[in-house]
């Protein structure tokens, strides 16, 4: 049996970045539209491609916004399971570990790789590192926009500073997603409360977990967790 072309582009893009169904874009219309209410970062869909109905007809144009008359429209056109190509601005994953310590160097290093490693590397233009939450702010407030937050190596004397650039970053956007990863060796403790934390042991199937932790949180949809 042959395998669909969404499941085929699942399967290599295990993000999703770029594509998704119309139903999809039918859900993040919706919260883009509650979301945008309260978020200094305005979250929105474009069209990668000029969309045409089954006689040829430019329904939407190459980079028009997907609102949500455009998604009424597509829905008159087309089955929820068509996939189409599109942009978002909120697409990336940044990793917040400081590597100004030998200690640093080796956890984000191993953090990066992970990350890296996904999608078969298909991913380098969508990640990005900083020492900390004060560099963040700064890449935040111009041009960065991640889905994803990923928190790794914190120097002991700087963690209040940073929880309290995390507070001020979740003002400006209170959406973004955040993992705290943990390590044995390197950092045994967590230092941000309520946030989701990975453990990284001895066994190596917990980088794995890590990985699946990291699909889990930046795939799931936002009507059902937060608006």
């Amino acid at each position: 049996m042959e395998e669909s072309e969404y499941n085929k582009k699942s399967r290599e893009n295990i993000l999703k970045i770029g594509y998704n169904s119309l139903y999809e874009i039918e859900e993040k219309v919706k919260a883009f539209r509650v979301m945008n209410q309260n978020a200094a970062k305005k979250r929105f869909i474009i069209s990668r491609e000029n969309i045409r109905d089954n006689v040829g007809k430019i329904l939407l144009q190459k980079a028009a916004e997907i609102d949500l008359s455009a998604s009424m429209l597509l829905r008159r056109k087309f089955k929820p399971d068509t996939v189409f190509k599109i942009f978002q601005p909120d697409e990336g994953i940044v990793i917040i570990s400081d590597m100004t310590t030998m200690e640093g160097v080796t956890l984000t290093m191993d953090i990066v790789t992970q990350i890296m490693n996904l999608g078969g590397g298909a991913y380098e233009g969508f990640i990005d590192r900083v020492d900390s939450f004060t560099d963040f702010i700064n890449h935040l407030k111009k041009a960065l926009f991640p889905k994803l937050i990923i928190i790794g190596y914190i120097p002991k004397e700087r963690i209040q500073t940073e929880i309290i650039n995390f507070v001020r970053v979740k003002r400006i956007d209170n959406y973004l997603r955040v993992l705290e990863l943990t390590h044995s060796e390197y950092k045994p403790v967590g230092y941000f409360p309520k946030i989701k934390q990975v453990a990284i042991t001895e066994d190596p199937k917990s980088w794995g977990r890590f990985v699946v932790d990291i699909i889990r949180e930046y795939t799931k949809p936002y009507l059902t967790e937060q608006v």
